[in-house]
């Protein structure tokens, strides 16, 4: 049986603007195992983006439990966490969220430091990990000498620095053009499949929901459908990353 690595027990998030409150989630209860390819879709204001937040134990819920690894975070303090979170899961942004003064080793290897690795051993696997991302003559370079393809190449990257279980992409595509999107695609389709890495989308396009082997509907913060997704192998494979021995 699949571990659970993340699961939302009767999750709400209310939001009080003085005398008003707003329900952005309602009663979610969901699952993430081990090995899984999961997609949360949603229009714009459906929760989507808050219950991003919720599974990547970002912030906390108003009412009911969440558990990472088996772990119930809001038992946490706010330090326990970022270091349990920072060794479960890597994010990928849509807006990338590189440093634009560190070159891409750099950026990648900023999140090691903070899990104690040394120098040397952060330094060598940041640039082993862009050369998988067939980054190899970009090593040094910034993110304004990038173009917004390789910008999401290192932000990948960088989330794989550390070894996480779980990859959290938060609209990954969403400031790409539709072909270089399609290759980020394939390289999280990838380390889903080859690298045995559970992946977590979030998106509002229903193409890119489409790779998810599992897509999670969100309509007024609240799960609408949760299934299989008929296209699941969409992809065509990826060959610029190699398969770590």
């Amino acid at each position: 049986m699949a571990r659970t690595l993340i699961e939302l027990q009767d999750v709400w998030k209310i939001y009080r603007m003085d005398q008003t409150e707003v329900n952005a989630l309602r009663g979610i209860s969901l699952k993430f195992n081990e090995g899984d390819f999961a997609s949360i879709q949603g229009p714009s204001g459906s929760g989507k983006s808050t219950l991003m937040h919720l599974v990547g134990c970002l912030d906390l819920p108003t009412k009911g439990r969440i558990f990472l690894d088996g772990h119930d975070i809001s038992r946490m303090s706010e330090s326990t966490l970022a270091q349990i979170r920072g060794k479960k899961i890597g994010f990928v942004f849509q807006a990338f969220n590189l440093i634009p003064s560190l070159s891409a080793v750099e950026n990648v290897a900023l999140p090691m430091i903070f899990n104690g690795i040394q120098k040397d051993k952060r330094d060598a696997l940041a640039k082993e990990l862009l050369v998988d991302m067939g980054l190899k003559d970009r090593l040094y370079h910034k993110p304004s000498q990038m173009s917004g393809g390789e910008q999401q190449r290192v932000a990948i990257a960088r989330a794989l620095g550390n070894d996480p279980d779980v990859i959290l992409a938060d609209e990954p595509t969403g400031n790409l053009d539709s072909s270089t999107g399609h290759h980020i695609m394939d390289i999280l389709a990838h380390l889903y499949k080859e690298h045995k890495k559970t992946v977590i989308i979030v998106t509002h396009d229903p193409y890119i929901a489409n790779y998810a082997h599992t897509k999670i509907n969100i309509v007024d913060g609240q799960v609408a459908h949760d299934h299989e997704s008929e296209n699941r192998f969409l992809w065509k494979g990826y060959n610029g990353l190699n398969k770590k021995k």
